[in-house]
């Protein structure tokens, strides 16, 4: 066993600041210090080669069961030589010159897919996405839809373009909509099943375009709809189930267009309507005015702009009058007058009374006559008695 003072000597000498190497050497031949500027050994001429001619990507070598990194090896025992036994498996260290396998790209690509088909990653080209919901194609010129879309896209503000129809399959991929801002364009019909889809749909903007008439169940799948903007158009004429199925609606805009008349049932089917828009009309005050007058009066609150922005035209004085002068008076001889319809229904209610009592009148004459001739004659038979006796 060494002494104690062999085991303090190097710890006072290395306590001591500016102790040459050199004395330590000395007075320690078997410690082996080695410099910190001393260059590593360097590795043969053939693997600097490879090293070189190696491209710039790097891969890790299969690694034996139970062997350790570089890094997780202690400090003292990198760089050492494996013993002669060869017990102890090497470590794992990179591999130069080993490109990326079929493997590594079968990794990447689910990557790549998530990257590109992630919601709300497509932009329309022309177009201005401010949010991952929001596209806006406002005053684009664009003469179409613009395709694609983000599929969860929840605002779309293509106002003030020459679009001519809305796609009767944009609901189905666009099933998120919640605003759409179709102001001044160049619609001029919307076709059948056109909002299959839009169950959430809550804000529509038709302003400003060309349609000319509403047939029924044009909005059936809209159920959600607030507001609905339908003024500075060329309506004619609205069907009465036109608005069906829109509970929820609480604003509709009819202004500024051609109408002439309205049928009071189409308006009855909106139970939350809380503002309506009907200044800026043709309208007729006739018989067939009348209903719609009466729904006026006792809805006036609804009227944003008052009695006072409608106005009718009278069909005996051409003149216009605003509904503030009229009153249920100025509609007293529709009250016991018959419509169009009302009159076709008596006269074929006649005609179809009258061919029946004809036919029956006929078949009856007929039954009479047939039991004359098939009865026996009572007078003849006592004419043969007489001669009998």
């Amino acid at each position: 066993m060494l002494p104690a003072h062999t085991f303090q000597a190097p710890q006072r000498l290395m306590g001591q600041k500016g102790t040459p190497r050199s004395q330590m050497a000395s007075a320690f031949p078997d410690l082996q210090t080695q410099s910190p500027a001393e260059p590593r050994a360097r590795s043969p001429p053939r693997a600097r080669a490879q090293a070189l001619s190696a491209p710039a990507a790097l891969r890790l070598a299969p690694c034996a069961p139970g062997s350790r990194s570089p890094a997780e090896l202690p400090a003292g025992r990198r760089g050492s030589r494996p013993s002669a036994m060869g017990s102890r498996a090497a470590p794992c260290t990179p591999v130069a010159g080993a490109a990326p396998g079929r493997f590594s790209l079968l990794l990447l690509l689910p990557l790549l897919l998530l990257l590109l088909l992630r919601p709300g990653h497509a932009c329309p080209a022309g177009c201005a996405c401010t949010d991952p919901h929001t596209v806006d194609c406002r005053d684009r010129g664009l003469p179409s839809v613009p395709d694609p879309f983000p599929l969860d896209v929840r605002k779309l503000l293509v106002a003030g373009n020459r679009i001519q129809r809305i796609p009767e399959d944009f609901f189905i991929f666009y099933g998120d909509l919640v605003y759409l801002d179709f102001r001044n364009n160049s619609l001029r019909s919307l076709e059948e099943g056109t909002f299959s889809g839009s169950a959430k749909l809550a804000f529509l903007d038709l302003s400003y375009n060309n349609l000319t008439q509403l047939d029924a169940g044009t909005f059936r799948s809209a159920g959600r709809l607030v507001k609905l903007s339908l003024g500075n158009n060329h309506l004619v004429g609205v069907h009465e189930a036109a608005f069906d199925t829109l509970e929820s609606l609480q604003v509709l805009e009819l202004n500024d267009n051609h109408l002439r008349s309205l049928s009071v049932a189409a308006l009855d089917a909106l139970p939350a309507l809380r503002s309506l828009r009907l200044d800026g009309n043709p309208w007729l005050c006739d018989c067939d005015f009348a209903h719609l007058f009466t729904w006026i009066q006792e809805n006036a609150s609804k009227l944003p702009k008052g009695l006072d922005a409608i106005q009718c035209s009278l069909p005996m004085e051409n003149r216009r009058v605003s509904l503030r002068e009229l009153s249920e008076a100025s509609f007293s001889e529709c009250k016991f007058s018959l419509s169009l319809t009302d009159l076709f229904i008596i006269i074929f209610s006649g005609v179809a009374v009258s061919v029946a009592a004809i036919i029956s009148s006929f078949f009856l004459a007929t039954v009479v006559q047939c039991f004359q001739r098939c009865a026996p004659n009572k007078d003849a038979e006592d004419d043969e008695e007489d001669e009998d006796d």
